[in-house]
């Protein structure tokens, strides 16, 4: 766990510093202190990319296992990238298909025209009825 430095302790060593380098030197001290914590965060990035390019390295090999034994079972073993893509737009293009608001849209649009003509129909009816009954 890193200690956290708080206003007051950066303070109390930017004193002792002064005191101890005294203020002629104490530009060049700074200055080689800032090289250092560069150096010591690109020493740390470059560790964090190393385990992370060796997690990448291992997925990629665990992938490339898994289509090799896809392979070996006869699963795709005829499947070129032309098929994948044709596959793929066809499916691509039956979600479309059955997703699309259009289409939703007018179906709603057909089923509240047909209550609608419904109802006119059976208001003029039940009008043509009343007339009749009043003659």
């Amino acid at each position: 766990m890193i200690p956290q430095l708080g206003f007051a302790e950066m303070l109390v060593i930017a004193i002792l510093a002064l005191v101890v380098v005294g203020p002629k030197d104490l530009p060049k001290m700074m200055r080689t202190a800032g090289r250092f914590m560069a150096k010591i965060k690109m020493m740390g990035q470059e560790f964090k990319d190393a385990f992370n390019q060796i997690g990448e390295d291992e997925e990629l090999a665990s992938l490339r296992k898994e289509i090799d034994e896809l392979k070996s079972l006869g699963q795709m073993s005829n499947l070129s990238d032309e098929a994948f893509e044709e596959d793929m737009r066809a499916l691509d293009n039956d979600l479309k298909e059955g997703t699309s608001l259009e289409t939703s849209l007018d179906e709603d649009i057909i089923a509240y025209d047909k209550k609608a003509s419904d109802k006119k129909a059976s208001g003029e009816k039940a009008n043509s009825e009343k007339a009749s009954d009043d003659d």
